[in-house]
């Protein structure tokens, strides 16, 4: 049974499949409320005052639906989020759900060399050939999409793309990636969805006490102009388009 069906706000994956929550897919979170035990252990982590055990499930689900949304309006680690937000975080913060599967198929992501080569299939679906960056003195962006082996042609389309696995890489490179954005039509973030919610966790953790903000990587990259592709084990997905530069290197 996908919980959405008993109408207590969660967001229904059947109407909204591509809709995500922290980068999570709608039907990762209908898994996570149907994994047993994990509405009691989501309960104790967000702070729900009665023992769930004698609740039926309609009244476990509003439950936690009340107190997420307390923790929205409220001085909270969690403030302003969603209440498919809260969950996410919680489960993906919380040591509780270490052991769970739900959790482990979460937290995989592929390795460098399966990034690149999920983000080269992507691009050979729009380009004829790929480069390197660094022919154009561009080394940060090892990928480079065009319609000619000649990065320097005149009128063709390049699309430029930057895999990266680990979320330190990622903090670290952010910036250094948008100031050499400049030489292609469009450019691209490409990591997966585990590395993207460990760039949140990061994040949260420089503020004390640490704070949640679950756009704070959409934000900077749309403020760069850059796109981001999320990498799954089935397929790039485009989650944020890149600003088109008409006259890129201009």
């Amino acid at each position: 049974m996908l919980f959405h069906r008993l109408g207590l706000g969660f967001s229904p994956s059947s109407s909204n499949p591509d809709r995500r929550h922290c980068y999570v897919r709608p039907g990762a979170l209908d898994q996570l409320l149907e994994t047993p035990g994990a509405l009691e252990l989501l309960a104790e982590e967000l702070g729900v005052g009665p023992a769930l055990a004698d609740l039926s499930l309609v009244e476990q689900l509003d439950a936690i639906r009340a107190r997420a949304i307390h923790l929205a309006v409220t001085h909270s680690p969690v403030r302003g989020l969603s209440i498919e937000e809260i969950i996410v975080l919680t489960a993906y913060a919380s040591r509780r759900f270490d052991r769970s599967a739900w959790k482990r198929r979460l937290l995989q992501r592929p390795s460098q060399q399966e990034l690149n080569h999920a983000c080269q299939a992507w691009l050979l679906q729009r380009s004829r050939c790929i480069f390197g960056g660094h022919r154009l003195g561009r080394p940060r962006w090892p990928m480079v999409g065009a319609g000619s082996p000649e990065p320097l042609a005149p009128d063709q389309f390049t699309v430029a793309v930057a895999p990266i696995a680990d979320r330190d890489v990622l903090a670290g490179e952010l910036e250094r990636l948008a100031s050499e954005a400049n030489f292609a039509h469009e450019h691209y973030l490409a990591c997966s969805p585990s590395t993207a919610l460990a760039y949140l966790d990061l994040e949260a953790h420089l503020t004390r006490p640490p704070r949640w903000d679950s756009l704070v990587l959409d934000r900077k990259l749309r403020t760069f102009g850059l796109g981001l592709l999320l990498v799954e084990p089935e397929g790039v997905l485009l989650y944020l388009p890149a600003r088109y530069y008409a006259r890129p290197g201009k």
